[in-house]
């Protein structure tokens, strides 16, 4: 209430509400009004400015209890602000910034930002150079991320997009980076889910979780990215490196076209309204790899999520986002169905501006593997036919299983890049080229096992020194020796 009369005092205006629709309000008195600006209610209640006439203005309300016909509303004369801390690490948050985990208040400096921002200049931005890892073998190889790219993730429901988000949340938060998950229109399940995953891989005090649920308001749901990449970029000022997670945008137009439809907006394809694309553009926009004044570089990497309906792509929202990304990455849900995990269609996905992160074995590994796995996508298509199969083919076959097992992984194991190459070493070389496919699958297991308790401590270190193919088969051999003693130590 105190802020109420302090706003009226500082603008001289007072405004009434004259109509309510759901969570819109419509208001007259206020002559000054701008577009977007924030406004706030007499019982404390903060809202947003989306449409103006000449006697009557839509305002979105982020919370439209208790609100009723002739209610008094004051300006801000400032765009719609949220507050944000440096707390904010480790804790669960709406849209508007107030903790939702049951935790109690969020204490410290807070910092009153907008949540439309400009995004950085040409001048402020510089090329993308240093990769991102995941920690996922299948993105990390065959479609690399890049530091401050924004790369979509596009697929049906229930194919395990959010658990390879969550890989690589963990893989990043351990390397220092400070990672943001909105989500966005979620069920309360499944927002648990994303919190204990993240706990028990002991990154939680390193994210920050922006949430909107189902239950909530169109209003708080359209709100949710803006407030995300508002957060990202406080911490991006500050020097931080930025995972930001948006699940999902399709969704988010949704809720948009809800909202638009409500205030009787002229509808467009799909009854979608005509500026969305320009809206969540113009959002993803602000992630970058980023030149500061004092010649630090720091990246917002933004990870965008699309819904699909059995994997056509074809939709509006999906093909906007696939114009306004730089590549994406397609989870199939043939392959979901086959089994394979992550079910990530490596020639259906694209990184435009990844490669160029990559060191030349890496690219050198990359091509190899794609070529070895077209020939066995065709092999595979021409077997089925019964055909009796040369003793060459039936290894070749038994070459692009190996590499499919290799590429399949548990959601809670995250592969470095020395551990990456290694293992594709191994399998570059031969080790396990006479070995059936279950044996090979319980060696990986236990590979991975001693690389975590430290055993391979040399494989980091000599994995940066080696420049080719060649020179990564050379050092596999010299490694075997160690591999066979400790896979098959006498019980």
């Amino acid at each position: 209430m105190e802020d109420f009369r302090n706003y009226l005092e500082e603008t001289g205006e007072i405004g009434h509400i004259v109509a309510l629709s759901h969570f819109v309000v419509y208001v007259s008195g206020l002559p000054t009004l701008k577009p977007e600006e924030m406004i706030i209610t007499e019982n404390g209640k903060s809202g947003m400015v989306y449409g103006l006439d000449k006697e009557i203005a839509e305002v979105l309300m982020f919370d439209a209890e208790k609100l009723k016909v002739g209610g008094e509303i004051a300006r801000t004369n400032k765009s719609f602000q949220i507050p944000i801390s440096q707390e904010f690490l480790g804790r669960i948050i709406n849209p508007l910034c107030q903790p939702i985990d049951g935790l109690g208040p969020i204490l410290g400096e807070k910092k009153y930002l907008n949540i439309k921002r400009e995004a950085p200049g040409i001048t402020q931005r510089i090329r993308i150079n240093k990769p991102l890892e995941t920690g996922v073998m299948a993105v990390d190889l065959l479609v690399p991320i890049g530091c401050g790219q924004r790369e979509l993730v596009i697929g049906d429901a229930k194919t395990g997009k959010t658990t390879f988000l969550l890989q690589t949340m963990v893989s990043q938060a351990k390397k220092g980076a400070i990672c943001i998950y909105v989500g966005t229109g979620k069920e309360t399940s499944a927002i648990k889910a994303v919190e204990n995953y993240l706990k028990e891989m002991n990154v939680f005090d390193k994210t920050v979780m922006v949430i909107a649920t189902s239950e909530n308001p169109a209003t708080i749901n359209y709100l949710s990215p803006f407030s995300g990449m508002t957060i990202a970029e406080y911490f991006c000022d500050r020097g931080e490196r930025v995972v930001i997670i948006f699940d999902d945008l399709t969704s988010h137009a949704k809720f948009y076209r809800e909202i638009s439809l409500l205030i009787k907006r002229i509808p467009g394809r799909a009854s979608y309204p005509g500026d969305i694309f320009h809206i969540q553009a113009a959002l993803l926009e602000r992630a970058a790899n980023i030149k500061t004044s004092d010649n630090k570089e720091v990246s917002i990497t933004a990870l965008p999520v699309a819904e699909t309906l059995e994997n056509d792509i074809s939709g509006y929202i999906q093909t906007n986002l696939m114009a306004m990304t730089d590549g994406h990455i397609f989870f199939d849900i043939n392959n979901f169905r086959k089994g394979q995990r992550p079910a990530i269609n490596a020639f259906l996905s694209v990184s435009r501006v990844g490669n160029q992160t990559k060191e030349p074995l890496d690219q050198a590994l990359a091509g190899w593997i794609r070529k070895k796995l077209v020939e066995y996508q065709r092999l595979m298509e021409f077997s089925q036919f019964g055909v009796e199969l040369s003793r060459e083919t039936q290894k070749f076959l038994d070459l692009g299983k190996k590499l499919e097992i290799l590429f399949n992984q548990g959601s809670k194991t995250i592969i470095p890049r020395s551990l990456q190459l290694f293992l594709f070493g191994l399998l570059f070389y031969g080790f396990w080229e006479d070995k059936p496919q279950n044996i090979m699958e319980m060696e990986i297991d236990e590979i991975l096992k001693n690389y975590n308790e430290g055993v391979f401590s040399e494989v980091e270190s000599e994995i940066k020194k080696i420049k080719n193919l060649d020179e990564l088969k050379t050092f596999t051999q010299n490694i075997i020796p160690k591999v066979n003693e400790i896979l098959y130590l006498p019980l």
